[in-house]
């Protein structure tokens, strides 16, 4: 780490306060990108679950003809 030391840099290494702010931030947001895409899955696999019957009547809800 002789380039780091020479510039100064050594505040960004992972024992130091700004690379373990760096580190905890980007666990927290991966964590929370992998929560979004876990419910993005659950939620397209319960609507593949729906009966052609029951989707067709939530349609007919949403554009009613009059």
């Amino acid at each position: 780490m002789y380039l780091a030391e020479t510039l100064g840099l050594q505040f960004l290494a992972p024992q130091g306060v700004v690379g373990i702010f760096i580190l905890v931030t980007g666990f927290f947001f991966s964590v929370m990108m992998f929560y979004v895409g876990y419910i993005s899955v659950k939620e397209m696999c319960l609507n593949k679950s729906l009966s052609s019957t029951e989707q067709k009547e939530k349609i007919a809800r949403l554009y009613p003809q009059s």
